[in-house]
């Protein structure tokens, strides 16, 4: 008999990226601010270092294209699993949808920056990257 653990999220935690690659993070969309993550847990300090690989990854994927990004921002959020070992079941890290002119572009880029992402290859958990709507 499995053992059912109770259903809790985590996050969201909030990553930007500017044109000179520097990466700010923060706890809400309005205070990404600071070069390290504010960690109060475990589980932020995952999901900060899940967003700050896409959001590299996303620019690596667009300098390979010869591309430029404006800045943008990351969400990431996840949920724990709900069977034992204690773990997280999924991530979701939303990218906005304005990081290229074409919606084609946006999702060609994302593919590729998953691929790149080492984080999220490395997890053995469902991780979703989606454009915001």
């Amino acid at each position: 008999m499995a053992i059912k653990i109770k259903p809790k999220s985590f996050g969201p935690v909030f990553v930007s990226i500017d044109e000179a690659r520097v990466v700010r993070y923060g706890t809400s969309a309005d205070s990404v601010t600071q070069v390290a993550p504010p960690v109060e847990s475990p589980a932020e300090c995952l999901l900060f270092s899940l967003a700050s690989c896409v959001a590299i990854s996303l620019q690596m994927a667009a300098e390979q294209e010869h591309m430029v990004l404006a800045p943008f921002q990351l969400k990431a959020t996840s949920r724990k699993a709900e069977e034992l070992p204690s773990r997280f079941g999924s991530f979701e890290v939303t990218v906005p949808r304005n990081i290229a002119k074409e919606n084609t572009t946006c999702e060609y880029l994302l593919k590729k920056a998953k691929r790149i992402c080492t984080v999220s290859n490395t997890l053995n958990a469902e991780i979703k990257v989606t454009l915001s709507e």
